[in-house]
């Protein structure tokens, strides 16, 4: 046991003598001041991660255009592959920059009016680039009932349309 005018200095005797929190305790000992916490890395890493799904996309979308780089052209003309491989490079690169621009704005704050219609208009122009491309095979294209479907010059300036609206949605949404 201990008297009461010793300090305490063993572990074992301040554990059989408890005191009530804060009586008789003297103020501890100012703390070095620490470092901040390291920042937060999953906003860069999905910012990352949308920066590398465009270039993936732009790849596939490539790839649809010129089949021919990696020696795949197996018909002549824009067939229904190539366009499936366009248009999938297309989305990819849309599903990227609005995942980079989403990892980028200040998601704390309430979403604007501007960045609703912004990803209305990303998703109206992919409608638009699916529905002109794949125009022959819904039964709406001047080469339906041919052999195989063809890319011809309305649904490529369909595309087009639709690719421009849909930068125009990622433009509207990732402008700050």
């Amino acid at each position: 046991m201990t008297s009461p005018g010793r300090p305490v200095d063993r572990p074992e005797a301040a554990a059989q003598a408890p005191q009530p929190d804060g009586a008789g305790r003297p103020d501890p000992a100012p703390q070095p001041e620490t470092q901040p916490p390291a920042p937060n890395l999953s906003t860069s890493r999905l910012a990352r991660f949308g920066v590398g799904l465009v270039v993936f996309g732009f790849f596939v979308f490539v790839i649809g255009v010129f089949p021919d780089l990696i020696r795949l052209s197996l018909t002549p003309g824009i067939g229904l592959l190539q366009i499936t491989s366009l248009l999938l490079g297309v989305t990819v690169m849309t599903l990227g920059a609005y995942i980079y621009a989403y990892a980028t704005r200040h998601r704390a704050q309430p979403r604007r009016l501007r960045e609703d219609i912004g990803l209305r208009l990303m998703a109206t122009g992919l409608v638009v680039a699916y529905a002109t491309g794949y125009a022959d095979v819904l039964g709406i294209g001047s080469h339906y009932g041919t052999e195989r479907p063809l890319l011809g010059l309305l649904q490529a300036s369909g595309i087009a349309l639709g690719i421009f609206i849909t930068v125009a949605g990622i433009v509207l949404y990732a402008r700050r």
